[in-house]
């Protein structure tokens, strides 16, 4: 969802005075698209930016259970709250999606395809979410998803504090607390973030003890920074997650089938930077470490675990070359380690790359950047994104358009080299030699922004995955790869708008086709979808509060079998006792629509959770 100011035409300034006097002039800035601050004037790519009032009227506790909003967003559950989610962002795999929390990227390089352990991020300590559709984050070295930048910055000066309790279905209780303050200077905060829940029986292969598949998740976070100078600024991060998930059908020591099964989850993720600030020029260094441990237990013995560790080194420059040109340059050196207990891997990769944007005129924005990484397995690799945007002033209105190329690599994650390299792999799998992947995204819309109170937006997309690497989920035979290109393309369509003062409504819809290189189906890929919420908040009323409908259309499994869509209601009422006070009602899935999205495991019916939340 756009906040209902999310474009501006201040890049104009002279071409905007038609509309100075029906609306203001803004400039919302974002940062995922070049990897620096830009204003949304000036950004061609398809993002989405959620801010703090956004997830806090969604009311989820889970950061996937708002992602399905979306635009181009699918999500699939193996269950309830910590069961693992994969987030599919235009048709693409999770594990094609990079997620970056205050700098720091959330690879799991102790997983399968080094995918991000979204099922474990919650909403509370966000501050805001910034989503880049496609294969267009050069900076970043993104591939084919896409990137979900998530920031914890405090959003206002001085001191806060909150408190928030909640308590419902399958026994969920829930606590967080978090004081922060901010200033000239800098600011400092911390958080805290403990939920549990009994859960529900989450695979239908359990038809014998049908017991409740348990979650709980302890989750620190601090973060601050120092305003060295007028120019330099220090930052710090450092963030903890344990997590303890409950699950059916694994195989205990005598290869038997169990449900009795459960996961340890713990991660520690740190970042230090430094941003400097100059007349014409801004630069970032930072240093940023995270690891994954994961411990899996069958029958309550363990049956095996793995760690994974990524050290990351990035350097960012924007420099403004004069009045109509600027550029961003910089470099990133990524070491990825993985050690499972029988073997460890390391591998290392440098990337390399600069952007340039001109504005030729006012309304007219151009930009071409290149990219260059180097694999220690696979070699050096470039990549590209072309893009640019037009602003046409009316008479009450503005119309922006946009059009962008990017491409884009992945290679192999060292799981899926040392699997089929390992006893467990057979057949095909023991022979193919795996590749990288290559991706190619296009994009092509139109925004259209009434007096800051209504912005509409339609793009068209087209993009290719080449020689998509893919488990045998059939014979289970380890990591296959397609040859030739898989293709996803549709349409995107949202409107925001702000109705009177207190009521705002906001939907969007995603068509899109997304195919194998044979022409079959991609599985659990909706062909459609759609969002819809009507939010309500006045200054003057005690009363706040928002309705969501999601609807998601039929897939294909993996036998090709029909997944049926649904269409699911969620909505939080809140009522302001005092300013600081604010008792609340959240109802999910409130139709009790089944909304199974994988075949063999159930899903969350009707629930009802209520709490408070106090700042001061």
């Amino acid at each position: 969802m756009f906040t209902k100011k999310s474009a501006s035409c201040a890049l104009l300034l002279a071409s905007c005075n038609a509309l100075a006097s029906s609306t203001t002039a803004l400039e919302e800035i974002v940062i995922t698209s070049s990897r620096v601050p830009e204003p949304w004037s000036e950004i061609a790519t398809a993002i989405t930016k959620l801010s703090k009032e956004d997830l806090d009227y969604y009311g989820h506790l889970s950061l996937v259970d708002v992602l399905q909003y979306q635009p181009s967003m699918s999500v699939t559950h193996t269950g309830g709250a910590g069961k693992a989610a994969t987030v599919r962002i235009r048709g693409e795999e999770g594990y094609r999606t990079l997620v970056v929390l205050d700098g720091i990227p959330l690879t799991d390089t102790s997983g399968t395809q080094h995918s991000p352990r979204l099922e474990h991020l919650t909403t509370q300590s966000l501050t805001s979410v910034e989503i880049l559709r496609g294969p267009q984050g050069l900076m970043y070295g993104a591939d084919a998803g896409g990137i979900i930048y998530l920031s914890s910055k405090p959003s206002q000066a001085g001191w806060s504090n909150t408190v928030s309790l909640e308590t419902g279905r399958y026994n969920q209780q829930s606590l967080f607390v978090k004081s922060a303050i901010s200033g000239e200077h800098g600011h400092l905060q911390v958080s805290w973030q403990n939920s549990s829940l009994d859960g529900f029986n989450a695979s239908t292969a359990d038809t014998a003890t049908k017991d409740s598949d348990g979650y709980d998740n302890d989750t620190k976070h601090l973060s601050g920074s120092w305003q060295a100078s007028n120019n330099l600024q220090l930052s710090v991060v450092h963030r903890t997650t344990s997590a303890t998930n409950e699950y059916d059908a694994c195989y205990n020591a005598s290869f038997q089938v169990t449900h009795d099964c459960s996961d340890q989850y713990d991660s520690e993720a740190h970042q230090i930077s430094a941003n400097y600030t100059g007349d014409n020029a801004m630069h970032r260094l930072s240093y940023s470490q995270s690891q994954t441990d994961k411990a899996f237990y069958s029958d309550k013995a363990f049956s095996f675990g793995a760690r994974g560790k990524l050290r990351s080194l990035a350097w960012a420059s924007k420099l403004d070359l004069n009045e109509r040109i600027h550029a961003v340059v910089g470099a990133d050196a990524d070491q990825s380690e993985l050690n499972d207990g029988s073997l460890t891997r390391q591998r290392d990769q440098l990337g390399v790359y600069a952007e340039l944007k001109w504005a030729p005129i006012d309304t007219l924005t151009l930009a071409a950047g290149a990219r260059t990484d180097d694999n220690d397995d696979f070699g050096r690799h470039n990549s590209i994104r072309l893009t640019g945007t037009a602003v046409q002033p009316l008479n009450d209105s503005v119309l922006k358009y946009k059009i962008s190329y990017g491409t884009g690599f992945r290679a192999p994650s060292l799981y899926e080299v040392a699997y089929n390299a390992g006893p467990y792999a057979y057949g095909l799998a023991t022979t193919t030699q795996l590749k990288e992947e290559r991706s190619a995204g296009f994009d092509i819309g139109v925004e259209w922004l009434v007096n800051a109170d209504l912005h509409v937006q339609a793009t068209y997309f087209r993009q290719t995955v080449e020689d998509e690497i893919f488990f045998d989920l059939e014979a289970y035979t380890g990591y296959l790869q397609d040859d030739g290109e898989a293709l996803v393309s549709g349409l995107e369509l949202s409107a925001d708008w702000a109705v009177t003062e207190g009521l705002t409504i906001a939907t969007n819809a995603t068509m899109m086709n997304s195919e194998r290189p044979d022409g079959s189906a991609r599985i659990y890929r909706p062909d459609n979808q759609a969002a819809l919420s009507v939010r309500y908040s006045h200054p003057q009323h005690k009363l706040s509060g928002q309705v969501a409908m999601q609807y998601r259309g039929d897939s294909r499994g993996i036998v090709n079998q029909s997944i049926d869509g649904y269409t699911a209601l969620s909505f939080k009422l809140q009522y302001a006792l005092t300013r600081d006070l604010k008792p609340y009602l959240r109802v999910e899935n409130a139709l009790d629509a089944d909304t199974r999205e994988i075949p063999g495991y159930y899903a969350s019916r009707a629930a009802i959770y209520a709490g408070v939340s106090y700042q001061f």
